[in-house]
């Protein structure tokens, strides 16, 4: 399966749709993490009831242009030098390749949330409503996507469809890098949603007075910001930050995109404001991170901190920039929400 939509909608629990299937899939403990300048690999070890193990991790740079700096980009460059990054993170971390989750930036998916007034009479209907909604979403030919979708809980008899879509090439791609060096894709997830995963506790704990809880997730090139309401996904907007994603963005992107965003939370999802915000950033402009921020005006803004529940055992300690690179990959690895 190319997008794990199930694992984003236990996290954000808008339904416990493995537990009402009777569905636990598997979730590696190792995962790789792209973005357009690295990939990242980090290997984790479950140990029951006692704290998750933090066994090793490594870093490779990617050459420019062999992860698209957006959806709207194609991939140009040959997958040949993919795959020698992905045989170094293995061989530097010591890890033997298997099964493996693999996490992209939210930017290289569309993510949407679909309202609709009820329920549709059948699961072929669902999809073929998805897929005419989704084909004037996107710059490509809907058949060359991966696409899933899953049903969310709403207001009354309205339902909410969460769509997760991805360029095929890409995904396949990466799934020939890593089946190169005897490895296996068991999940493709973005990033965004293991960093929910990370916070999963934390969210719901946070959101039990019914406060609206908020998650950023700031990468270089692109920014995502999701709400949540009594526990249910409200809103999930990702933003490339410059033209089609190339260079460093224009000052006062993030600042400008972020505020659009806040105005349509608070004109058409009747905001009154995020009680408590959580925060991953990597690469951003510390004075303009700040006052991007400030325009949310959260009561409580709390730094994701990607170790908080791990065991580190005699890993040395980590950089903070670099546990924040790390940190969707960590989500991966964990698996699920605690």
């Amino acid at each position: 399966m190319a997008v794990s939509v199930r694992r984003i909608v236990e996290r954000v629990r808008g339904l416990d749709a493995e537990a009402l299937l009777g569905l636990r899939p598997p979730y590696p403990p190792v995962a790789v993490s792209v973005e357009t300048d690295d990939a990242v690999l980090v290997r984790l070890r479950p140990r029951g009831r006692r704290p998750t193990r933090f066994e090793s991790h490594a870093v490779r740079a990617l050459q420019a242009e062999t992860i698209p700096a957006s959806i709207f980009q194609a991939i140009t460059r040959s997958p040949e030098s993919l795959g020698e990054r992905m045989r170094e993170l293995f061989e530097a971390s010591g890890t033997r390749p298997g099964r493996v989750s693999v996490v992209l930036p939210d930017n290289l998916a569309k993510i949407s949330l679909l309202a609709l007034p009820e329920r549709p009479a059948s699961a072929r209907d669902l999809e073929e409503l998805v897929r005419a909604r989704m084909r004037r979403a996107v710059p490509f030919r809907l058949e060359d996507a991966r696409f899933s979708h899953q049903l969310l809980a709403g207001e009354g008899r309205e339902v909410t469809v969460l769509v997760v879509l991805v360029r095929r090439a890409l995904v396949e791609g990466l799934e020939r890098a890593i089946e190169a060096i005897g490895g296996r894709v068991g999940l493709v997830d973005v990033a965004t949603s293991n960093l929910v995963n990370l916070c999963h506790g934390r969210i719901e704990a946070a959101s039990r007075d019914g406060s609206d809880v908020a998650l950023f997730n700031q990468a270089g090139r692109y920014f995502s910001l999701v709400i949540f309401r009594r526990g249910r996904l409200i809103f999930f907007r990702c933003k490339t930050l410059g033209e089609d994603g190339a260079g460093a963005p224009p000052n006062g992107d993030l600042t400008r995109e972020l505020a659009g965003s806040l105005s349509y939370y608070r004109d058409k999802l009747g905001g009154q404001g995020i009680a408590t915000l959580f925060a991953r950033t990597v690469h951003g402009a510390p004075g303009e991170l700040a006052e991007a921020l400030s325009a949310v005006e959260p009561q409580q803004v709390v730094p994701i901190d990607p170790l908080a529940d791990l065991d580190m055992g005699d890993a040395p300690a980590l950089d903070p920039a670099l546990a924040q690179r790390l940190a969707p990959a960590i989500g991966a690895a964990i698996g699920r929400g605690r």
